[in-house]
């Protein structure tokens, strides 16, 4: 099976978009609600909602038709985020997920839904167009971002 890394949302662009939508008044305190806050600082789920916020923040990429900003959970504090690495974050696994492959140019090249279950062969589809540059991976219910997938170095 290809390794691949999974990135959370970088830290400047999460401790900026938290400053700025908590200024602004836009960052939302969810209500406890017994179920768990998937956060895409660490890529972990939170079950206690005091810790969390809900923001809205643009992921990386160049301007193209389909750059666009997702409502994601983050930390109320700033984390220590994650190490992007091979291991599948435990905030895709079980949940039903929209895998997008992009170009480099930042065109799509390729998508499907696929359980958390079986994300890594349905990420390997994806890498197999060789013009596939990287994979954003949404939550398929509500589409909202939860992070990059590239192939792994060499």
């Amino acid at each position: 099976m290809p390794s691949f890394t999974y990135t959370a949302l970088p830290h400047s662009l999460l401790d900026d978009a938290r400053e700025r939508e908590v200024a602004a008044g836009r960052a939302v305190s969810p209500e406890p609600d017994g179920g768990k806050f998937p956060v895409r600082c660490c890529l972990r789920d939170v079950v206690d909602a005091a810790d969390v916020l809900l923001l809205s923040v643009r992921p990386p990429s160049a301007d193209s038709p389909y750059a666009a900003a997702s409502p994601v959970y983050v930390h109320r504090e700033p984390c220590g985020g994650r190490h992007a690495n091979g291991e599948v974050p435990e905030v895709l696994r079980g949940r039903l997920l929209s895998l997008r492959a992009y170009t480099s140019d930042h065109m799509i090249t390729g998508t499907t839904i696929e359980q958390g279950s079986h994300v890594e062969p349905a990420i390997a589809a994806l890498f197999a167009d060789p013009r596939a540059a990287y994979v954003f991976v949404h939550f398929a219910g509500p589409g909202c971002f939860v992070c990059r997938v590239d192939r792994a170095a060499a």
